[in-house]
Order: C-alpha cells, then sequence, then structure tokens
C-alpha cells in the first residue's frame, strides 16, 4: 500500500517555464546569443538551471550566466506567470485528506522550491521539500529519493514519485519505489528500457491509482 508521493516541481507541479524562459531570454541577449525557441528550452527544464544553460551557452561563461539567469529570474519574472498545472491543487488537497505523506523532489535548490512553492501557495500541503543541494546525489540518483523516505521514515517500496522527466523515474526505480510519468508535463521522450510502473494524463489519475493499491 502507498504510504507517500514524492513529486517532482517544475513541469509537474508547476507550470514554471514561462518566467524561466524569460530569464534566460534577458540572459542569452547579454551574450548577443539567439535564445532558443520555448518548445526547444521546455524540453530542458528539469535538471536544475545547468540543464538550461549548458545547450545554450558556451562552457565557458556557465557559471557567470547562472548568475545572471538567477538573478533574472528572481527579480524580474519569479512566479509572474507560473501557476499549479490544472487539478493539482484538488489532488493533492485530496491526497492529504487520505492521510498520505507527501514530498517534493526537485534539481532546484531547496530554497528557491520553498519559495516558489509558498507564492503559490502550495507549500503547506508538503511534509518536506528537498532540493539538489540536500541530499549527497541528486535526481536522476536514487539518493534524493532514499534521502526523502528517510528523513520521513518511511519505506521506498510503499512510496510513489511523480515526475515528467526520465530523472525522475530512474530516481524512482533505483530507490526501489514505484513510478509513475506525468503526461501533462515538459515530456522528455523514454529511452525504451525505461518502463515507468504508470503513465498518467491528470494529476487526478493518481487518486484512481492510489486507490486500487
Amino acid at each position: 500500500m502507498v504510504e507517500a508521493v514524492i513529486f517532482d516541481l517544475d513541469g509537474t507541479l508547476l507550470d514554471t517555464a514561462p518566467d524561466l524562459y524569460r530569464a534566460l531570454c534577458d540572459t542569452a541577449r547579454d551574450y548577443r546569443i539567439e535564445p532558443p525557441s520555448f518548445e526547444e528550452f521546455k524540453k530542458h527544464i528539469g535538471g536544475g538551471a545547468y540543464g538550461f544553460i549548458a545547450p545554450f551557452f558556451p562552457s565557458e561563461v556557465w557559471e557567470e550566466a547562472l548568475l545572471k539567469l538567477r538573478s533574472y529570474y528572481l527579480n524580474r519574472y519569479l512566479c509572474k506567470d507560473t501557476k499549479p498545472f490544472e487539478g493539482i491543487r484538488e489532488t493533492l488537497e485530496i491526497l492529504k485528506e487520505r492521510g498520505l505523506k507527501l514530498a517534493v523532489a526537485t534539481n532546484k535548490i531547496t530554497e528557491g522550491a520553498l519559495r516558489v512553492l509558498k507564492i503559490t501557495d502550495l507549500l503547506h500541503y508538503f511534509d518536506t521539500v528537498v532540493g539538489r543541494d540536500l541530499p549527497r546525489e541528486h535526481k536522476p540518483s536514487k539518493e534524493h529519493i532514499l534521502f526523502i523516505c528517510k528523513r520521513l521514515n518511511l519505506e521506498p517500496s510503499k512510496t510513489i514519485v511523480v515526475g515528467d522527466r526520465l530523472d525522475d523515474i530512474l530516481s524512482a526505480k533505483g530507490a526501489g519505489a514505484k513510478s509513475a510519468l506525468a503526461l501533462w508535463g515538459y515530456i522528455q521522450p523514454l529511452p525504451p528500457e525505461v518502463k515507468p510502473d504508470f503513465l498518467l494524463k491528470t494529476p487526478k489519475e493518481l487518486l484512481g491509482i492510489l486507490e486500487n493499491g
């Protein structure tokens, strides 16, 4: 029986892409770099800020560009258009009513994740939020999920990880947790050998899966 749900943040709980993209475009202009299309940019969300800096900027400016992007995001665009995906808030409400423990595993820095969850009024649903800076290794490593399970005194086998990227599925499988691919997010195609336990077209489909076992 599942006792806890661990959610990815960007592309699973929150649609953060518009705000992140604006910050990336501002950063690209500083280097006279043509920014990628919005659709191309979305493919790289989920690996933390480096995940969408590295494909579009020369390596010698990564560190500086990352600082610029973070500054633009936090000071110009933080949660301007970010919002929960349709059905997320209602699903979290029902999961809490059922007594499940809820957590967030994100490759954002923890402080930033807490900030956006608070602004979007989702933070109160979660028992813990763990960014890339807290575990020994972050997603796709199993250590990210095991860190959360230890913190909440959970058995990984009684936990399900919900996310929209390969990193989420690999971390869940490595830890011995169940996995569900969020098809409403910024979907990253999975290699054929990686098969999530469940495919979710909407957040509310998770409720039916948990009811059935």
